[in-house]
């Protein structure tokens, strides 16, 4: 508990001091949930980039403090903290962001995109822009990004090898609060959909409350998920960045120059984790280390095309039931949007999806 209370109220009282005088460095709070390796870890090496660059852009006028290993609580809390002021920024997954802006939700259609060039497309493309300034007008944040959290999820539990949607009946698998994607999803497959925080994943794996859970391979190798999971599956199904958020009212603080340091800093780090993400996926680290650990099993096409057909309507009429007329315009336009970013990818030529209206 002194582990958490502490940073807390020394940040709450650093946002309670006065404005610094122009030759005072400023110091800035970035928390996530992940490990701080920044040679093994995305979001670490995010967060180490964004330090040595933001110190080098604005000449040491503005450091950065990261809390990692969810120190400040999980995605949710520490996007809450965000949205109270209490901490600069974060970096949350969707379903930590989803609570306070639940359209983001449709971007959890699951076989959406076939890679991660097309991922990058789309969320750096006017998708990805128009969808941060909606979250933007309807939360109050700012987003400066959207980083890669390890690639594509895949599948794993302790029961058995899953070929099919078949092998998915029963199964409790791990979702997250708010994300109602995932569970229709899930219940696409004949699963069932059990909200766990990532504070408590391993544990509940460990204790047979849940038995799977979708991440992607770098994950679930960082949280040593192997050790309590015995089965993998590489359906690649989902996409699912980071959302990087940062406190409206603290970025107002800062000056025009420095806003633009940070957003640089914010860009540069971003790269640096999806070139991380790249070398993880083709290393020991990635899907290739999974085989090593773990019951690997690699769908065949036919295969993995009744998992798409299994949970794409699914997950369909689930969003157009709680996101409404909103969600349903919005799932119209990702969906065109990484149909086009599949195919740019595919030809090498960069997508032009159309905005959101």
């Amino acid at each position: 508990m002194a582990r958490l209370l502490i940073p807390l109220l020394m940040l709450v009282v650093a946002i309670a001091l006065p404005a610094r005088a122009e030759d005072v460095p400023l110091d800035i709070a970035l928390a996530h949930a992940q490990p701080q390796d920044a040679a093994t870890d995305p979001a670490a090496a995010i967060a180490s980039e964004f330090r040595h660059r933001l110190g080098e852009l604005s000449g040491g006028a503005l450091r950065v403090g990261i809390f990692p290993d969810g120190q400040l609580g999980g995605n949710r809390d520490m996007a809450k903290l965000v949205m109270q002021g209490v901490i600069s920024s974060a970096l949350v997954t969707v379903g930590g962001i989803a609570p306070f802006y639940p359209l983001i939700t449709v971007t959890g259609m699951p076989f959406a995109l076939d890679n991660p060039e097309a991922a990058y497309a789309l969320y750096d493309g006017p998708f990805g822009r128009a969808l941060a300034a909606d979250m933007e007008r309807r939360t109050g944040v700012v987003v400066l990004g959207f980083g890669d959290a390890g690639g594509f999820h895949v599948i794993t539990n302790s029961r058995h090898p899953i070929h099919s949607p078949a092998d998915m009946a029963g199964l409790k698998i791990r979702t997250i609060p708010g994300y109602d994607a995932l569970d229709a999803m899930i219940r696409g497959l004949g699963a069932i959909p059990v909200k766990v925080s990532s504070r408590e994943e391993f544990q509940s794996l460990e204790t047979h409350i849940i038995d799977g859970q979708t991440n992607p391979p770098s994950v679930v190798l960082g949280r040593h998920y192997y050790h309590v999971q015995t089965y993998a599956t590489l359906t690649g199904h989902l996409y699912a960045p980071y959302v990087w958020i940062f406190n409206r009212d603290a970025f107002n603080r800062l000056s025009a120059a420095e806003q633009d340091q940070v957003r640089e800093a914010a860009r540069l780090a971003i790269t640096a984790g999806r070139a991380l993400s790249g070398r993880l996926d083709h290393s020991e680290l990635g899907a290739a280390g999974l085989g090593k650990r773990m019951d690997v099993y690699a769908p065949s096409p036919a295969e993995r095309a009744a998992f798409k057909a299994a949970t794409q309507p699914k997950v369909a009429a689930a969003l157009a039931k709680t996101l409404g007329e909103d969600g349903i315009h919005l799932l119209t336009e990702f969906t065109e949007a990484a149909r086009q970013a599949n195919g740019a990818a595919r030809s090498g030529v960069t997508p032009l999806p159309r905005s959101i209206r």
